[in-house]
C-alpha cells in the first residue's frame, strides 16, 4: 500500500480557538494513543493491526478556513491528503465551518469531516442543503469526551484508507480489463484473419449438430455461397457412403472428449465429390462441459491422386528393377529350348537323307532289281544318321523343351497375377498361390543371396483384398528381406541367408510372415521406418517409399495391422494381419 494511504498519518484540525487546537494535541499524543486507535479499528472493521509508524499521527492545525484550504491544497497536490480533519462551526472573522467544508470537497472529495458544535447554528437539514447528502460528515458536539475523538479518528481515518484502496483496486481492475479487452480484441482479428483466409474449412458445430460457425473457406474451396450453405445442411453435402461414419465419429468425439481424425468426401458445387481430411476436436466452456465440436477439414483431393500415381509408379519402378531379373529367368529356359530344337532339326535332316535312301531301296525291291549300290547308299545314310544315339538323345531334348515351355509358362502367369489390374473393390484370393506367384516374379532378387522356405496353411481360405495392392505389399516385403541379407552374405558365394514366407489362421484374422536373417533394423531407425521417404539403405538402392506403401495398403485399405519384430545382427520378422472375412462394403469377387 502507498505511505499516503495509511490511517492517521495527518489530521487537520481547523478551530479558531488555539485552546482546542492544545487539546487536540493532547488527546493524540498521549501515551498509547495511537494503539487505542488501532484497537478502535480492530473492533469496529475485524481488520488485523498493521504495523505502526513511530510518527504515525500527526496534527495540522489551521485557525480560519481560508488557511485549511490553503493547507489542504498543499497536501493534495504533494500527493499526502488529509484523510481526515475536524472543522468548528464558528470561526468568526471568515468562513464559518459550513463554507470551510464546502470549499474543502471542492479540493478534496474523499476528506472525512467531523464539524465540531456547541450551538445549533445548523439544522442537520441545512446543512445538507448547504452540502448535499454525504456520508462523509460527522457532527461532534463541544464539550467532546477523549474517546470519541479517538473513536471518530479511527472509524473515519479507516474509512478514508479503504476508501483510497477500493479506488486504488478499481484503477487496476480497470486497467486489467482494459488491457485484457485490447487482447481479447486483439486475438478476435487475428482469429478473424485466420479464419477468412484460411483454405481449410473451419466449422464450429453444437453437441445437436447445429452449425454455429462455418468459415469462407467453404465458399472458396467447395464453391458455395453462404445462402447456399444455409439452404441445407452440409452432412446432406457429404457422400451417402460417408454420411453415417462422419456422424459416428462426431458424436465419439462429444461423448468421449477425444480429439479424431478421418476422411471423408463432400460435393463441391459443381456436382464433383472432393476428399476431405478431417480433425474433429471438443470444444469446452468455462466449466469443462463439452459444447461442441470444432472441425478444420483439408482438401486432399489431389494428395490422393499423387498417392494413387505414385503407388503405381512404385509398382512400375519394382517390375523396371525385376525386368533384366525375369528376363533372365526367362532366357535360361528359353535357352535349352532353342538348343534342343535345333539338335531335332539337325537329327531329322539326318533322318530325311536316311529316308530318302530307304524310298530307293523299297522301291528297287518292288521292281525286283535291288541294286547294290542302292544297298551301300543306304547304309551310308543308316551311319550318318547314328540312329542309336538319336534314339536316346531326341526324347531327352523333348522332355528337356516341354519343361522349358512350362517353366516360361510358370513365369508368365505369374507375371499376370503379380500384375493384377487395380481396383477399388476387393476380391476372394487365395493369398497362398498370390505369394507364390509374386515369388516366382522377384526370383532373380533373391535366388543368389538367400534359400527361400514358405511355411503355408493348406486350409487358407479365400480372403478378400485388393489383389494388385497385396502383391505389391508382398514384393516390398521380400525385396526389404534380400537387401538385408545381401548386406551380410554378400554375392552368397560363402553362403546364403534364409527368407522364410509363413501363412496361418488366427480366428478371424489371417496372419502372413515375412522373415529373414539379414541384418535387422537399427534401433535409431525403428520408430521412423513407416514414414514416407525415410530409408536406411544407401542412395539409388531405396525410395524410402516401400514400407510407407505397404503400411498404407495394409492398414488403411484392408483394415488390417502390420507390425515387425527385429534383433540387430539376427533379422527382422514383419507379420501382416488382415481380416479373414469379408466387411459390408466388399465385394466378394473370386479370383485364383
Amino acid at each position: 500500500m502507498h505511505p499516503e494511504l495509511h490511517p492517521g498519518r495527518r489530521i487537520l484540525v481547523i478551530d479558531d480557538n488555539r485552546a482546542i487546537h492544545e487539546d487536540f494535541q493532547k488527546i493524540f499524543a498521549a501515551s498509547g494513543d495511537a494503539e487505542v486507535i488501532q484497537g478502535l479499528e480492530v473492533a469496529l472493521f475485524g481488520d488485523a493491526p498493521r504495523t505502526v509508524a513511530p510518527d504515525r499521527l500527526t496534527i495540522d492545525s489551521a485557525y480560519q478556513g481560508q488557511e485549511g484550504l490553503a493547507l489542504v491544497e498543499r497536501a493534495v497536490a504533494e500527493g499526502r491528503p488529509y484523510p481526515m480533519a475536524f472543522v468548528d462551526v464558528r470561526m468568526p472573522p471568515g468562513w464559518d465551518g459550513i463554507e470551510t467544508i464546502g470549499h474543502l470537497w471542492e479540493k478534496d472529495p474523499d476528506l472525512q469531516v467531523v464539524i465540531c458544535t456547541a450551538y445549533s447554528d445548523y439544522s442537520w437539514t441545512d446543512m445538507h442543503r448547504r452540502l448535499g447528502q454525504t456520508d462523509r460528515l460527522v457532527i461532534l458536539k463541544k464539550p467532546f469526551e477523549t474517546i470519541e475523538v479517538l473513536q471518530l479518528a479511527g472509524a473515519l481515518t479507516e474509512k478514508w484508507r479503504l476508501l483510497q484502496q477500493t479506488r486504488l483496486h478499481v484503477h487496476e481492475l480497470e486497467a486489467r480489463v482494459a488491457l485484457r479487452t485490447g487482447e481479447l480484441r486483439t486475438s478476435e482479428a487475428r482469429f478473424r484473419l485466420i479464419t477468412e483466409n484460411a483454405v481449410d474449412l473451419i466449422a464450429i458445430m453444437d453437441t445437436t449438430g447445429g452449425h454455429l460457425y462455418r468459415s469462407p473457406s467453404y465458399q472458396t474451396l467447395l464453391g458455395y455461397t453462404t445462402a447456399e450453405m444455409t439452404t441445407r445442411s452440409a452432412a446432406e453435402r457429404i457422400h451417402p457412403a460417408d454420411r453415417a461414419t462422419v456422424v459416428a465419429v462426431t458424436r465419439e468425439t462429444i461423448h468421449s472428449g477425444v480429439a479424431r481424425v478421418l476422411e471423408y468426401r463432400m460435393q463441391h458445387q459443381d456436382g464433383s465429390w472432393r476428399t476431405l481430411e478431417a480433425h474433429a476436436a471438443p470444444f469446452r466452456n468455462a466449466a469443462g462441459i463439452i459444447e461442441g465440436v470444432l472441425i478444420v477439414a483439408r482438401d486432399i483431393t489431389e494428395r490422393k491422386l499423387l498417392e494413387v500415381q505414385l503407388r503405381q509408379a512404385q509398382k512400375l519402378e519394382s517390375i523396371g528393377q525385376l525386368a533384366a531379373g525375369i528376363a533372365h529367368e526367362i532366357n535360361t529356359p528359353m535357352q535349352f529350348i532353342g538348343d534342343n530344337t535345333r539338335f531335332i532339326q539337325t537329327a531329322f535332316q539326318d533322318l530325311q537323307t536316311l529316308f530318302t535312301a530307304q524310298d530307293k531301296l523299297l522301291a528297287a525291291a518292288g521292281r525286283g532289281a535291288v541294286k547294290p549300290e542302292i544297298v551301300a547308299e543306304v547304309t551310308a545314310a543308316r551311319a550318318a544318321a547314328d540312329l542309336d544315339y538319336l534314339a536316346g538323345e531326341v526324347p531327352k531334348a523333348i522332355d528337356q523343351t516341354i519343361d522349358g515351355v512350362a517353366r516360361v509358362t510358370t513365369i508368365v502367369r505369374a507375371m499376370k497375377d503379380f500384375s493384377h489390374p487395380g481396383s477399388e473393390s476387393k476380391s476372394l484370393l487365395d493369398l497362398n498361390h498370390a505369394i507364390e506367384s509374386t515369388l516366382i516374379v522377384c526370383r532373380s532378387e533373391w535366388k543368389y543371396v538367400a534359400d527361400l522356405v514358405t511355411e503355408f496353411d493348406p486350409q487358407l481360405p479365400l480372403v478378400p483384398v485388393l489383389p494388385g495392392e497385396f502383391n505389391q505389399v508382398i514384393l516390398n516385403l521380400v525385396i526389404n528381406a534380400t537387401h538385408a541379407i545381401a548386406d551380410v552374405v554378400g554375392d552368397g558365394r560363402q553362403g546364403k541367408g534364409r527368407i522364410t514366407l509363413s501363412t496361418r489362421c488366427d480366428g478371424p484374422w489371417i496372419e502372413i510372415g515375412v522373415r529373414d536373417t539379414g541384418t535387422g533394423i537399427p534401433e535409431k531407425a525403428r520408430d521412423r521406418i513407416f514414414e514416407p521417404f525415410f530409408t536406411t539403405k544407401g542412395v539409388g538402392k531405396g525410395t524410402g517409399q516401400g514400407l510407407a506403401i505397404a503400411r498404407s495398403v495394409v492398414v488403411d485399405k484392408h483394415g488390417g495391422t502390420l507390425a515387425f519384430t527385429t534383433e540387430t545382427g539376427q533379422g527382422t520378422c514383419f507379420t501382416i494381419r488382415l481380416p479373414a472375412a469379408p466387411t459390408p462394403v466388399d465385394q466378394p469377387r473370386k479370383t485364383v
